[in-house]
């Protein structure tokens, strides 16, 4: 319980480590005040209700006022807060009332807000450690035996696993890489890196390149496009998004780095790639066999 006069001592609240305050007093007084909440639908307000009011709460020799939402208690606890300025006019915008303003203090109690947002952040903190708990228990299991890691399998078919990754360390290092969302394009690989999972793949493997169109919309109204390049490897594949500037772009880079790989999208293409995938990459190897020995 904090007493009057360690209230006396606070200026500032945003200043002081007691900010979160219990308090009692001998006397609420009304003020007429209310905070409103409108309802809308479509746009359209369809009610009003009081969400709260502003009471002076008699705390000894100076007045605290409260926002609450469950009436006038004389026991309160929240968090202690800078007078809003339009508060501030209500409560004393007329000479009559300013001259009592020297009887209040100049900040006020929430009791709800602060509660709100420690709840907010409750529920923050059980949503992060459930999404840990769910991205990290394969990812635990996968550390336990690291053999059996679906990255660890694909490079060890690439021949010796720290020399492979001394070669993607080395090319994420080089300055004209190119970042797209969590992808990053370098000389030789397609590396993925962000805080729950790591993946490479090596344009060497790249059996199908082709940008991806999605159109969006809202109650059957176009909102507008967005765009992504699909790279479709031997082991993996990767989607990685961008502008349709940047996925043309991308495909350019997929030309030249695999000259050897299709490029593009059609039904054709997809259903050959779906129902008959050996003949679909056994073409992709007679095209690399052919640019070989070009």
């Amino acid at each position: 319980m904090v007493a009057n006069s360690e209230l006396d001592k606070i200026s500032d609240p945003t200043q002081s480590p007691q900010y979160f305050v219990r308090v009692a007093g001998t006397r609420g007084i009304a003020t007429g005040i209310q905070e409103i909440t409108v309802r809308k639908r479509a746009g359209t307000e369809v009610g009003r209700s009081v969400s709260a009011e502003f009471y002076a709460l008699d705390v000894g020799d100076k007045f605290l006022i409260v926002k609450s939402s469950s009436g006038q208690p004389l026991i309160v606890e929240g968090e202690l807060a800078p007078m809003p300025a339009d508060l501030a006019g209500d409560l004393f915008g007329t000479p009559e009332t300013a001259a009592l303003r020297p009887m209040f203090y100049p900040f006020y109690l929430d009791t709800g807000s602060f509660r709100a947002a420690g709840y907010a952040t409750i529920v923050a903190w059980i949503v992060f450690l459930t999404l840990a708990a769910w991205k990290a228990l394969p990812v635990w299991r996968r550390l336990s035996d690291l053999s059996k890691h679906p990255l660890v399998q694909r490079t060890v078919s690439w021949g010796d696993p720290i020399g492979v990754s001394a070669a993607i360390e080395q090319e994420l290092g080089h300055p004209d890489v190119l970042k797209r969302g969590s992808w990053r394009l370098t000389p030789n690989y397609l590396v993925n890196s962000s805080f729950f999972s790591f993946d490479a793949l090596r344009w060497w493997d790249l059996l199908w390149a082709y940008k991806q169109v999605t159109k969006h919309s809202v109650n059957f109204i176009p909102t507008g496009k967005t765009y992504a390049t699909i790279f479709i490897c031997y082991g993996g594949s990767a989607t990685v998004p961008g502008s349709q500037k940047q996925a043309d772009e991308m495909l350019q880079i997929a030309a030249a780095r695999a000259p050897w790989a299709i490029l593009g999208h059609s039904q054709e293409l997809v259903k050959l790639f779906n129902e008959q995938t050996s003949a679909f990459c056994a073409a992709v190897e007679e095209r690399r066999r052919a640019w070989q020995s070009a």
